[in-house]
């Protein structure tokens, strides 16, 4: 819309606004001025006016009772640009006519008496003065009502000649001025004023418009990036493996630190896309939280497992105080949440250590990571939380993270609902703070997200089906695992799956299915169809780029272990590891 039209727009409204103002006022105002006409026609007659004054008094006051009824039902009326124009031609003639009337009384029955001329001409003056506000809001009405009521007094007090009726005159002509250039200005004002907050409404939806937009193409930004990066998942967890089974087979030629290389450089670009797939996935809203109560001890004993090893290479101590904490929130959230705090902590810990406790604050559980790393400027602790922002690498070195640990962590925290503090001194350390809801003990337990299947064979030979609808994936897997003597029978569909295992002469040591398969097919329903042919308790692993709590929940049910695409070679490695002792 442009200004133009946005103007003409508000002068619209401002106009109907202002009748419709107008009008409300007119209802109080007929009423009053009933018994003005009552008041008058009795003072009149007091001071020996004609029988006629009643008969001026109910023509007056039928003309006021008359606009009553027609603006009955305006105050209930919807504001709209355009109001009736024969209500407004209706209700201007009804207010001129009772005007013209009203201010025939002075000419009729101004007697020669001073007592009359000064009582007429102070009730006339007073219903003038009371009376032009009702009026005001619209600048035609103000004219039809002041100067036929009021100028005829001026006249008959003219034609008395007296003295007397001169004075009163030229104070009734010198208040009547100053009356309509108050009035005036009081229209001015309310017009004003009426346009400027129509013009702010009208600013407030454009912006309220263009607000959505932006969220729509933000939204619409995040699901193509979301969608380009699980679709750039599938080659790239292909790539890994093959440089894995590379890597296993040149060891010892001089190529091999080639292959170390070119293995860095895949991990680092499966933590990008990861990282960039869980900032899209945050700021869509498509992650879903699940509370449940559980200790802390927990939580802290799988961070340890996962950077103790890390805190010892780098002769940094590594410590967790747990104090038997029970909290209510997501476990693999909350420990996502924690596990960037760490691993930042410990990123930027040069010596000393890294403590992580859990405190009681009255209702709540303070969940806080301490270091005695480089620190954080004051201006520097709103900064870090943007995405691929580290205060000591401009360079943007990879080796030294992304920088989206801890904006991960701001989404994080806001999903789940927990306040986010930190708190940092420069050469000293930081402190960052997860404040949680403490749980009770009797809180019904509930069974962590993913579940831990355990392989029940221990002989050394492994048999590994492998489900998946990407032939580069079935042929890496396989080049990969092949030399680790795994035997690895390979599927693209569920009909072929089952026709695997029946063909097979051992029984299967773990199925590794892809979460989407060929058409509508998925792999927990080709998992469901494998563990009827071999047995329920086959252990099953789903190999997934969905990170989605449908998913997750679905293979919960199912008792599978989820590993999420790219999947490091190291993690499958290890997994066969566990089947081979």
């Amino acid at each position: 819309m442009s200004v133009s039209s946005t103007a003409g727009a508000a002068d619209g409204r401002v106009d109907a606004e202002l009748y419709r103002s107008a009008y409300v006022a007119d209802r109080r105002g007929a009423l009053a001025g009933v018994l003005a006409a009552i008041f008058a026609a009795s003072a009149l007659h007091q001071h020996g006016a004609r029988t006629g004054v009643w008969v001026w008094a109910g023509c007056y006051v039928a003309l006021a009772l008359s606009r009553v009824l027609l603006l009955a039902r305006v105050g209930t009326l919807p504001v709209r640009p355009l109001q009736p124009r024969t209500l407004r031609k209706a209700w201007l003639t009804l207010l001129t006519i009772s005007a013209v009337i009203w201010g025939a009384a002075p000419p009729f029955f101004l007697s020669q008496q001073a007592a009359t001329v000064g009582l007429l001409t102070g009730i006339w003056l007073a219903a003038a003065g009371l009376s032009a506000p009702l009026v005001a809001a619209v600048r035609p009405a103000i004219y039809l009502w002041l100067l036929p009521s009021v100028v005829p007094l001026l006249f008959a007090l003219a034609a008395k000649g007296s003295g007397e009726a001169l004075v009163l005159m030229a104070l009734g002509s010198l208040f009547l001025l100053l009356l309509l250039r108050l009035v005036l200005e009081q229209n001015d004002a309310l017009s004003a004023g009426l346009a400027a907050r129509f013009q702010n409404e009208d600013l407030v939806r454009q912006l309220r418009t263009q607000v959505e937009v932006a969220a729509r193409a933000n939204q619409d930004k995040t699901r193509f990036l979301a969608s380009a990066v699980h679709d750039l998942r599938q080659p790239l967890h292909a790539l890994g493996l093959f440089c894995a089974a590379l890597d296993r087979r040149l060891q010892g030629i001089p190529e091999h630190p080639l292959i170390k290389n070119m293995m860095s450089s895949i991990e680092s670009l499966e933590t990008s896309f990861g990282a960039m797939l869980d900032i899209s996935r945050l700021d869509a809203g498509v992650v879903q939280t699940e509370a449940q109560t559980f200790p802390v001890r927990d939580l802290f004993r799988r961070l340890y497992q996962q950077f103790g090893g890390d805190a010892e290479g780098r002769d940094i101590s590594l410590r967790f105080r747990a104090a038997r904490r029970l909290v209510r929130s997501d476990p693999q959230l909350l420990e996502r949440v924690l596990a960037n705090l760490v691993q930042n902590a410990l990123r930027y810990t040069r010596r000393g250590g890294v403590l992580v406790a859990a405190r009681r604050r009255r209702t709540d559980v303070a969940l806080e990571v301490w270091d005695t790393g480089v620190g954080i400027p004051p201006d520097k602790l709103e900064m870090i939380f943007e995405e691929f922002y580290q205060i000591d690498n401009p360079e943007r070195d990879r080796g030294r993270g992304l920088g989206m640990g801890l904006a991960i962590v701001r989404r994080l925290c806001n999903l789940l609902g927990h306040s986010l503090e930190v708190y940092s001194k420069p050469g000293l350390g930081t402190m960052f703070r997860v404040v949680v809801p403490a749980g009770s003990p009797s809180d019904p337990a509930q069974p962590a997200l993913e579940a831990e299947t355990r392989p029940p064979r221990t002989d050394v030979r492994v048999i590994v089906l492998l489900i998946d609808d990407e032939r580069a994936i079935r042929e890496a897997t396989s080049e990969l695992l092949r030399p680790l003597g795994v035997e690895v029978l390979t599927a693209s569909t569920i009909a072929e799956a089952v026709q695997a295992v029946r063909q097979s002469d051992a029984p299967i040591d773990v199925v590794l299915s892809d979460w989407r398969l060929r058409g509508t097919e998925t792999g927990v329903e080709a998992v469901r169809a494998v563990r009827r042919v071999c047995g329920e308790s086959t252990p099953a692993v789903l190999v997934t780029g969905d990170t989605s709590a449908e998913v997750l929940t679905l293979a919960h049910e199912n008792g599978l272990v989820v590993l999420h695409k790219p999947l490091q070679p190291r993690e499958l490695l290890r997994l066969i590891r566990r089947l081979q002792r």
